[in-house]
Protein backbone atom coordinates (compact mmCIF):
# COMPACT_ATOMS: atom_id res chain seq x y z
CA UNK A 1 0.00 0.00 0.00
CA UNK A 2 1.67 3.21 -1.16
CA UNK A 3 1.46 6.25 1.12
CA UNK A 4 2.15 9.46 -0.73
CA UNK A 5 1.51 13.18 -0.96
CA UNK A 6 -0.92 14.52 -3.55
CA UNK A 7 2.15 15.33 -5.66
CA UNK A 8 3.11 11.64 -5.71
CA UNK A 9 6.10 12.05 -3.39
CA UNK A 10 6.31 9.07 -1.03
CA UNK A 11 5.70 9.41 2.70
CA UNK A 12 7.86 7.04 4.72
CA UNK A 13 8.15 8.70 8.12
CA UNK A 14 6.47 11.11 10.53
CA UNK A 15 8.95 13.73 9.36
CA UNK A 16 7.75 13.30 5.77
CA UNK A 17 4.13 13.58 6.92
CA UNK A 18 4.88 16.66 9.03
CA UNK A 19 5.99 18.55 5.92
CA UNK A 20 2.33 18.71 4.91
CA UNK A 21 1.87 21.21 7.73
CA UNK A 22 4.82 23.50 7.02
CA UNK A 23 2.75 26.61 6.28
CA UNK A 24 1.86 29.22 8.89
CA UNK A 25 -1.84 28.39 8.37
CA UNK A 26 -1.46 24.68 9.08
CA UNK A 27 1.52 24.39 11.44
CA UNK A 28 -0.74 24.44 14.52
CA UNK A 29 -2.44 21.22 13.36
CA UNK A 30 0.71 19.14 13.77
CA UNK A 31 0.83 18.38 17.48
CA UNK A 32 1.42 15.13 19.33
CA UNK A 33 -1.89 13.93 20.73
CA UNK A 34 -4.00 15.76 18.15
CA UNK A 35 -5.74 14.30 15.12
CA UNK A 36 -3.22 15.00 12.32
CA UNK A 37 -0.35 13.46 14.27
CA UNK A 38 -2.56 10.65 15.59
CA UNK A 39 -3.66 9.43 12.15
CA UNK A 40 -0.08 9.65 10.87
CA UNK A 41 1.24 7.60 13.80
CA UNK A 42 -1.61 5.10 13.40
CA UNK A 43 -0.86 4.58 9.71
CA UNK A 44 2.92 4.49 9.93
CA UNK A 45 3.46 2.63 13.22
CA UNK A 46 0.30 0.67 14.06
CA UNK A 47 -0.69 -1.00 10.77
CA UNK A 48 -3.48 1.55 10.44
CA UNK A 49 -4.07 1.17 6.70
CA UNK A 50 -4.64 -2.56 6.95
CA UNK A 51 -6.93 -2.12 9.95
CA UNK A 52 -9.06 0.45 8.11
CA UNK A 53 -9.07 -1.73 5.00
CA UNK A 54 -10.26 -4.73 7.03
CA UNK A 55 -13.03 -2.74 8.73
CA UNK A 56 -14.17 -1.25 5.44
CA UNK A 57 -14.24 -4.67 3.80
CA UNK A 58 -16.44 -5.98 6.58
CA UNK A 59 -18.76 -2.97 6.39
CA UNK A 60 -19.50 -3.42 2.66
CA UNK A 61 -19.57 -7.22 2.79
CA UNK A 62 -16.73 -7.98 0.39
CA UNK A 63 -12.95 -7.83 0.37
CA UNK A 64 -11.32 -4.65 -0.83
CA UNK A 65 -7.69 -3.88 -1.59
CA UNK A 66 -6.53 -0.31 -0.99
CA UNK A 67 -3.34 0.45 -2.88
CA UNK A 68 -2.92 4.24 -2.58
CA UNK A 69 -3.19 6.41 0.52
CA UNK A 70 -2.94 10.22 0.46
CA UNK A 71 -3.18 12.49 3.52
CA UNK A 72 -4.70 15.97 3.21
CA UNK A 73 -6.38 15.11 -0.09
CA UNK A 74 -8.82 17.63 -1.58
CA UNK A 75 -11.99 16.60 -3.42
CA UNK A 76 -14.09 19.30 -5.10
CA UNK A 77 -17.81 18.79 -4.63
CA UNK A 78 -19.13 22.12 -5.97
CA UNK A 79 -17.89 25.33 -7.57
CA UNK A 80 -17.92 27.40 -4.40
CA UNK A 81 -14.40 27.71 -3.06
CA UNK A 82 -12.16 24.99 -1.69
CA UNK A 83 -13.28 21.39 -1.73
CA UNK A 84 -13.44 18.82 1.01
CA UNK A 85 -9.96 18.04 2.39
CA UNK A 86 -9.89 14.48 3.68
CA UNK A 87 -7.47 13.83 6.52
CA UNK A 88 -6.70 10.60 4.69
CA UNK A 89 -7.90 9.48 1.26
CA UNK A 90 -7.67 5.78 0.43
CA UNK A 91 -8.11 4.38 -3.09
CA UNK A 92 -8.57 0.81 -4.23
CA UNK A 93 -10.82 -1.86 -5.67
CA UNK A 94 -13.34 -4.31 -4.31
CA UNK A 95 -13.40 -8.02 -4.97
CA UNK A 96 -16.05 -7.53 -7.68
CA UNK A 97 -13.85 -5.04 -9.56
CA UNK A 98 -15.64 -1.88 -8.43
CA UNK A 99 -13.55 1.14 -7.47
CA UNK A 100 -13.46 2.13 -3.79
CA UNK A 101 -12.82 5.44 -2.08
CA UNK A 102 -12.46 5.77 1.69
CA UNK A 103 -12.44 9.31 3.04
CA UNK A 104 -11.07 9.31 6.57
CA UNK A 105 -11.95 12.05 9.06
CA UNK A 106 -9.49 11.83 11.95
CA UNK A 107 -10.53 13.16 15.35
CA UNK A 108 -9.33 13.24 18.91
CA UNK A 109 -11.93 15.42 20.59
CA UNK A 110 -12.13 18.13 17.94
CA UNK A 111 -15.72 19.04 17.08
CA UNK A 112 -17.41 18.67 13.70
CA UNK A 113 -17.36 22.44 13.33
CA UNK A 114 -20.19 24.94 13.88
CA UNK A 115 -23.84 24.06 13.44
CA UNK A 116 -25.37 24.80 10.06
CA UNK A 117 -27.46 27.47 11.82
CA UNK A 118 -24.42 29.37 13.08
CA UNK A 119 -22.39 28.96 9.91
CA UNK A 120 -25.25 30.01 7.65
CA UNK A 121 -26.18 33.09 9.69
CA UNK A 122 -22.55 34.22 9.80
CA UNK A 123 -22.33 33.89 6.02
CA UNK A 124 -25.59 35.79 5.47
CA UNK A 125 -24.38 38.53 7.80
CA UNK A 126 -21.32 38.95 5.56
CA UNK A 127 -23.57 39.32 2.54
CA UNK A 128 -25.74 41.89 4.28
CA UNK A 129 -22.66 43.95 5.11
CA UNK A 130 -21.49 43.85 1.50
CA UNK A 131 -18.89 41.07 1.74
CA UNK A 132 -19.02 38.69 -1.21
CA UNK A 133 -19.35 35.02 -0.23
CA UNK A 134 -20.75 31.90 -1.83
CA UNK A 135 -21.11 30.17 1.54
CA UNK A 136 -24.92 30.52 1.75
CA UNK A 137 -25.33 28.95 -1.69
CA UNK A 138 -23.01 26.10 -0.70
CA UNK A 139 -24.98 25.47 2.49
CA UNK A 140 -28.29 25.51 0.64
CA UNK A 141 -27.05 23.02 -1.94
CA UNK A 142 -25.64 20.72 0.74
CA UNK A 143 -28.90 20.82 2.67
CA UNK A 144 -30.91 19.96 -0.45
CA UNK A 145 -28.57 17.02 -1.04
CA UNK A 146 -29.08 15.63 2.46
CA UNK A 147 -32.71 16.52 3.19
CA UNK A 148 -35.40 15.77 0.64
CA UNK A 149 -38.00 17.26 2.97
CA UNK A 150 -36.52 20.39 4.61
CA UNK A 151 -37.20 20.91 8.29
CA UNK A 152 -35.95 23.22 11.01
CA UNK A 153 -33.88 20.48 12.70
CA UNK A 154 -31.51 20.33 9.73
CA UNK A 155 -29.98 23.61 10.93
CA UNK A 156 -28.84 21.87 14.12
CA UNK A 157 -26.48 19.44 12.36
CA UNK A 158 -22.75 20.08 12.30
CA UNK A 159 -21.65 21.72 9.08
CA UNK A 160 -18.47 19.67 8.70
CA UNK A 161 -20.49 16.47 8.45
CA UNK A 162 -22.45 17.86 5.50
CA UNK A 163 -19.39 18.45 3.36
CA UNK A 164 -17.58 15.35 4.63
CA UNK A 165 -20.30 13.16 3.15
CA UNK A 166 -20.56 15.27 -0.01
CA UNK A 167 -16.79 15.23 -0.46
CA UNK A 168 -16.66 11.47 -0.06
CA UNK A 169 -19.29 10.82 -2.71
CA UNK A 170 -17.72 13.41 -5.01
CA UNK A 171 -14.54 11.33 -5.30
CA UNK A 172 -16.54 9.40 -7.89
CA UNK A 173 -15.83 5.82 -6.84
CA UNK A 174 -18.30 2.98 -7.30
CA UNK A 175 -18.19 2.34 -3.55
CA UNK A 176 -17.92 5.34 -1.20
CA UNK A 177 -17.02 5.08 2.48
CA UNK A 178 -16.76 7.85 5.07
CA UNK A 179 -14.66 6.69 8.00
CA UNK A 180 -14.59 8.76 11.20
CA UNK A 181 -11.60 7.53 13.21
CA UNK A 182 -11.46 8.88 16.78
CA UNK A 183 -8.15 8.48 18.59
CA UNK A 184 -8.19 8.30 22.37
CA UNK A 185 -4.85 10.01 22.98
CA UNK A 186 -3.67 11.58 26.23
CA UNK A 187 -5.32 14.84 25.10
CA UNK A 188 -8.75 13.28 24.58
CA UNK A 189 -11.49 14.91 26.64
CA UNK A 190 -14.21 12.34 27.32
CA UNK A 191 -16.99 14.89 27.81
CA UNK A 192 -16.25 16.65 24.52
CA UNK A 193 -15.74 13.33 22.78
CA UNK A 194 -19.12 12.03 23.89
CA UNK A 195 -20.77 15.24 22.69
CA UNK A 196 -19.10 14.83 19.30
CA UNK A 197 -20.28 11.25 19.09
CA UNK A 198 -23.87 12.35 19.78
CA UNK A 199 -23.57 14.95 17.03
CA UNK A 200 -22.46 12.23 14.63
CA UNK A 201 -25.23 9.80 15.58
CA UNK A 202 -27.84 12.56 15.41
CA UNK A 203 -26.61 13.44 11.92
CA UNK A 204 -26.91 9.80 10.82
CA UNK A 205 -30.49 9.77 12.11
CA UNK A 206 -31.37 13.13 10.57
CA UNK A 207 -30.26 12.11 7.06
CA UNK A 208 -32.10 8.80 7.31
CA UNK A 209 -29.02 6.58 7.53
CA UNK A 210 -29.74 3.09 8.85
CA UNK A 211 -27.53 1.04 11.20
CA UNK A 212 -25.78 -1.77 9.38
CA UNK A 213 -24.45 -5.05 10.78
CA UNK A 214 -20.77 -5.87 10.31
CA UNK A 215 -18.93 -9.05 11.21
CA UNK A 216 -16.30 -6.85 12.86
CA UNK A 217 -18.81 -4.80 14.84
CA UNK A 218 -17.73 -3.90 18.35
CA UNK A 219 -18.87 -1.64 21.14
CA UNK A 220 -16.68 1.27 19.99
CA UNK A 221 -17.63 0.99 16.32
CA UNK A 222 -20.81 1.70 14.34
CA UNK A 223 -21.70 1.30 10.67
CA UNK A 224 -24.51 3.12 8.85
CA UNK A 225 -25.76 3.17 5.27
CA UNK A 226 -27.10 6.41 3.82
CA UNK A 227 -28.64 7.11 0.42
CA UNK A 228 -28.00 10.64 -0.80
CA UNK A 229 -29.47 11.64 -4.15
CA UNK A 230 -29.56 8.00 -5.19
CA UNK A 231 -25.98 7.23 -4.18
CA UNK A 232 -25.10 4.82 -1.38
CA UNK A 233 -22.65 6.01 1.26
CA UNK A 234 -21.28 3.68 3.92
CA UNK A 235 -20.37 5.52 7.13
CA UNK A 236 -18.11 4.02 9.80
CA UNK A 237 -17.36 5.55 13.20
CA UNK A 238 -14.75 3.94 15.42
CA UNK A 239 -12.66 4.72 18.48
CA UNK A 240 -9.02 3.69 18.62
CA UNK A 241 -6.97 3.59 21.80
CA UNK A 242 -3.65 5.35 21.32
Amino acid sequence: MRIEKSSGEPIESLADWAHLYDSTKTAHQWKVGRSAHAIADFVLHHDGCNILQSRASSAIGQDIVLDRVVPEYEVRFDYFGRGRVHDLAMFGKAQNGQTVFVGVEAKVDETFGPTVHDYYLAAKAKQITGISTNAPKRVEQLLSMHFTEPNVSMFDVRYQLLYATAGTLAAGADISILYVAVFLTNLYDETIGESNHRDYLNFMSDIGATPHASDQSREDMSVHKAVLQGEILTCIHEHFQQ
